[in-house]
C-alpha cells in the first residue's frame, strides 16, 4: 500500500549524570509525535495485511467480504494520511521549535521558553558559541549510538523482507498480485525507506560527533573555532530533518548511563 506523507522527527533525550533532571519539552511534546507514528505504522501495517486479504478472497464467492475488506482499506489510507499531516505540519514543527528555544536558552542562559529542562546539557563553557557547540558535541555522542542500535534491527527486518520478496519473484507459480503487494509494502517509506535514512543519519552523526572532536581537540583561533561550530551545528540540525527520524526513548533509557560515562570522560580528555 502507498505510505503516504510519513513524517518523523529526532528529539534528543536529556543525558549526562543528574541529581535533578528534568525535560518538560519531551513530556509535553515528543510523547504526542510518538503516540502519532505508532498510529501511523499500526495503520500502515493494518492496510499491508488488508490488501493482502484482497488477494485471498474470491469477490465472485464473497462479495459481502470483499467490498468490507475494500472499504476498511480505505480507511486506513485515509488514516495514514491524516496521522503524517498531523505529524509533519503540526506535532513534529511543534516539538522542534520548542526544542530549539530550550537548546539556545542554555546556550545563551536566557528564558526563550517558560518551560526549561533541568540537567539536559553538560557543560562549563559560558561563551554561547563554545557551549553551543559542546551541546551538539553532547546530542551528536547519545545520537550516534541511538541511531547505530535503531539501525542494527532495521537490518534484520530488512533482510527477512528482502529474503520473502525474493523468494516469491523467483518462484513461478507465485501470482503477480501478491508479488506487488509485497514489493509495495517493502520498497515503503515505513520499511525500506526508513532503513536507507537510518544509514544515512548514523554517517551523518558519526560525522558530526568526529568534526567536533577534532575542533575541541586542535582548539583554532576564536574566528576559526565559530565559524566551524556553527557549520558544525547547522550540519547536525539539517541531518536530523533530511532524515526525519525519531530517536527511541527506549534505547536512550539503556544507553543513557554508559553514554554518560564516556561524555564525562571525553569532557575531561578534551579538558572541556
Amino acid at each position: 500500500m502507498n505510505s503516504g506523507n510519513r513524517f518523523l522527527a529526532i528529539s534528543f533525550l536529556p543525558t549526562g549524570d543528574r541529581m535533578s533532571r528534568s525535560d518538560p519539552i519531551r513530556t509535553n511534546y515528543y510523547t504526542a509525535v510518538q503516540t502519532f507514528e505508532v498510529m501511523s505504522d499500526v495503520s500502515f501495517y493494518l492496510g499491508a495485511l488488508l490488501s493482502y486479504l484482497v488477494l485471498v478472497i474470491n469477490r465472485g464467492t464473497h462479495p459481502d467480504a470483499y467490498s468490507l475488506i475494500l472499504l476498511l482499506f480505505g480507511i486506513t489510507v485515509i488514516a495514514l494520511f491524516s496521522f503524517g499531516i498531523m505529524l509533519r505540519l503540526y506535532l513534529v514543527p511543534r516539538a522542534e521549535d520548542n526544542r530549539r528555544l530550550d537548546f539556545f536558552s542554555s546556550a545563551c542562559n536566557v528564558s526563550l521558553i517558560h518551560q526549561q529542562t533541568e540537567g539536559y546539557y553538560n557543560n562549563n563553557f559560558t561563551d554561547p558559541i563554545k557551549r553551543m557547540a559542546a551541546q551538539t558535541f553532547e546530542n551528536s555522542l547519545f545520537s550516534k549510538e541511538i541511531v547505530l542500535r535503531m539501525v542494527r534491527r532495521e537490518r534484520y527486518k530488512i533482510a527477512l523482507y528482502a529474503l520473502i520478496w525474493v523468494v516469491l519473484l523467483f518462484n513461478r507459480r507465485t501470482e503477480l498480485g501478491w508479488i506487488v503487494a509485497v514489493t509495495q509494502t517493502i520498497f515503503s517509506e515505513q520499511i525500506f525507506s526508513k532503513w536507507l535514512r537510518l544509514e544515512w543519519l548514523r554517517t551523518r552523526h558519526e560525522k558530526t560527533f568526529t568534526d567536533f572532536y577534532k575542533l575541541f581537540q586542535t582548539r583554532p583561533p576564536v574566528t576559526t573555532f565559530n565559524a566551524l561550530a556553527l557549520e558544525g551545528i547547522t550540519f547536525y540540525e539539517t541531518s536530523k530533518a533530511n532524515a526525519a527520524i525519531i530517536l527511541s526513548s527506549k534505547i536512550f533509557d539503556e544507553l543513557n548511563e554508559r553514554l554518560s560515562a564516556e561524555w564525562n570522560s571525553i569532557q575531561t580528555k578534551l579538558n572541556m
